[in-house]
């Protein structure tokens, strides 16, 4: 699990500088808190988990994924089809849109007033926003090239310390 982790960073853009969790019938995987944040105590290590272990595990054919307490990133992971491809290399991109909020924004309601900013719409936190983070961002550009390339380390092996 730690290594899907890894994967979500990769093609979000993401630094990978925020606690995250997995839910999961119940059960929540990540990494020791190093701050003692309550609840955090009772998170079983993401990297003692397999993916395969806890998708054999699921009674729905989806997890969560939450990175960044503060902002509050959830993801809902679909699990479509069980089994690999050996002529393909794994994890592999099949389709995406639209830009990933940048990392450190505030979540949603800082996501919405960086893009109100971009538009020319900036209430006061807009424009600090569109300062620190520059006008040069388009939400709406994905670019799969860039987000299949993202994936190459993983493909190849590497793992995030």
């Amino acid at each position: 699990m730690r290594r899907l982790h890894d994967v979500i960073q990769l093609v979000m853009g993401w630094e990978d500088d925020h606690l995250y969790e997995f839910e999961c019938e119940g059960r929540r995987y990540g990494e020791p808190d190093p701050f003692g944040v309550p609840g955090m105590d009772d998170v079983a290590q993401a990297a003692n988990l397999k993916l395969q272990t806890l998708v054999a595990r699921l009674k729905k054919n989806e997890f969560h994924y939450l990175y960044d307490f503060g902002d509050g990133w959830e993801h809902r992971i679909i699990v479509e089809q069980i089994g690999l491809e050996n002529t393909n290399p794994c994890p592999r991109l099949l389709d995406g849109a639209m830009a990933c909020p940048p990392e450190d924004i505030g979540g949603i309601p800082g996501y919405e007033a960086f893009k109100a900013a971009l538009a020319g719409h900036a209430d006061e936190h807009g424009e600090m926003l569109l300062e620190a983070i520059g006008s040069d961002f388009d939400p709406t550009q994905f670019d799969p090239n860039e987000a299949a390339a993202a994936l190459v380390p993983i493909q190849a092996g590497f793992r995030r310390t």
